[in-house]
């Protein structure tokens, strides 16, 4: 008879077989990403499909965190992993340790790799974007000799600019030497001109990664001219147009950002012209008005008017300050008149109140001398009184006080024969052992 398996057993079985293969641990697989979810979590959950077949993949937020990308439907990616079971399903997956994008490969993680590193050091900040020149009067161009994103720029210039002055700085735009090629030329052109171009047609990444490089971008960031860029296509961008003052996205559209129209200007000056005019025109007869204004006022028609009004004006101002000075003169002689009251009244009530208080002083002595003599006659009451009431007294008489353990014996009944009595009389105490009556004493 056949064993019965559980579907655990089977699963676990297939589960043990697959770990047991090395080279399903780990192995490259590329395919077409489809039905991607990100979880809350962090994790994300996908299939990886070709033309013929498809596979269950899972990669956890531990590893989600370094891809460099955000993935999507659609994509073709590079992927690293190992085969598991996933036993409540009964499903074979991919477990994914690593993700980049297929066809860009390392190009594109040393790309995204620089672009982190030169982003966290600032390189691309806003505030260290240098302006450019409204009018300038130099432009240097950098860019490959005889290319026709150099005819481009120079037709562009000629055409919005013509008054400028042009300087090529021809320089290998693709390439192992590129990148020092075209360090060389900047360097050349920095500080003899008013902006700079950088500038190459368009291509692969392959064809751009010149303009991906870490030493050019560290140069450009350290230009004293402002520098645009514009390489290859609109929909390219590489580290140099990130970390430049202004990126174009064409070498035909840095040429326009770089130079005025001339077209434009002239029809601004035109405009500014007529403003001016208009403005000017405007403000003489506005003066002019004014001025007849003032033709017309009294004060330029009879000049003498001035003097006189000021002279009126003196002399009510004299006749106001003559008037004050008799008000103040009259304050005086009042204020002395309550100087000299006010002495009187002090003198006469100073006088009155020590009168008074001579008068409370005598009063004062008498209650005391009387108040001394009613307790002095009191306080003899009291000793006489003390006297008549002292046990002492009544000792002296002949009558004594009979104690026994400190308690007055008032009763021949509260005597205790057993211990002795205390006898205080006026000169001392004597101490005696009672006897009852009909006792032998001898």
């Amino acid at each position: 008879m056949n064993n019965v398996w559980t579907v655990s057993y089977l699963l676990n079985t297939i589960k043990s077989t697959l770990d047991q293969n090395v080279l399903l641990k780990s192995f490259l697989i590329k395919g077409e990403i489809s039905n991607f979810t990100s979880h809350s979590s962090g994790h994300w959950y996908f299939s990886l499909k070709d033309e013929q077949a498809r596979i269950s993949c899972v990669m956890f937020q531990g590893y989600t965190k370094d891809v460099l990308f955000r993935p999507k439907n659609g994509d073709k990616v590079l992927v690293r992993g190992a085969i598991t079971v996933y036993n409540l399903q009964g499903q074979i997956q991919c477990s994914v340790f690593s993700m980049q994008n297929d066809g860009l490969g390392d190009l594109f993680i040393q790309y995204e790799l620089l672009k982190k590193k030169l982003f966290d050091e600032g390189l691309f900040d806003d505030n260290h974007k240098r302006i450019l020149p409204k009018f300038p009067n130099k432009v240097g161009i950098i860019t490959g000799n005889n290319t026709a994103a150099l005819q481009d720029i120079l037709k562009t210039i000629n055409q919005r600019w013509p008054i400028s002055e042009i300087t090529v700085y021809p320089s290998l735009v693709q390439g192992e030497q590129a990148p020092k090629s075209i360090i060389r030329q900047l360097l050349k052109a920095d500080k003899n001109n008013d902006v700079l171009i950088l500038a190459r047609g368009g291509g692969s990444i392959e064809d751009l990664w010149a303009f991906n490089n870490e030493s050019l971008a560290r140069v450009i960031y350290n230009l004293e001219t402002p520098i645009i860029t514009g390489v290859g296509h609109e929909t390219d961008t590489t580290i140099v147009d990130m970390v430049s003052d202004y990126r174009a996205p064409t070498p035909t559209g840095a040429a326009q950002v770089a130079v005025p129209s001339i077209i434009e200007t002239k029809r601004v000056i035109s405009q500014f012209k007529i403003d001016l005019t208009s403005n000017i025109k405007n403000k003489l007869i506005q003066k002019n008005n004014q001025l007849n204004q003032y033709k017309q006022s009294r004060f330029i028609v009879a000049p003498q008017n001035i003097w006189q009004y000021h002279q009126l004006e003196l002399s009510r101002l004299s006749q106001q300050l003559s008037q004050q000075n008799l008000v103040v003169q009259h304050h005086n002689t009042r204020l002395n008149q309550l100087r000299s009251a006010l002495n009187q009244r002090a003198l006469m009530y100073t006088k009155l109140y020590e009168q008074r208080l001579n008068q409370l002083e005598v009063k004062l002595n008498n209650t005391i001398l009387k108040s001394q003599e009613k307790n002095q006659y009191m306080f003899k009451n009291s000793i006489n009184m003390l006297n008549a009431y002292s046990p002492l007294n009544s000792l002296a008489r002949g009558y004594s006080i009979v104690k026994q353990e400190n308690q007055i014996i008032k009763l021949i009944e509260d005597v205790d024969y057993s211990k002795e009595l205390e006898i205080r009389l006026y000169d001392g105490i004597i101490h005696s052992k009672p006897f009852k009556k009909g006792e032998n004493h001898e």
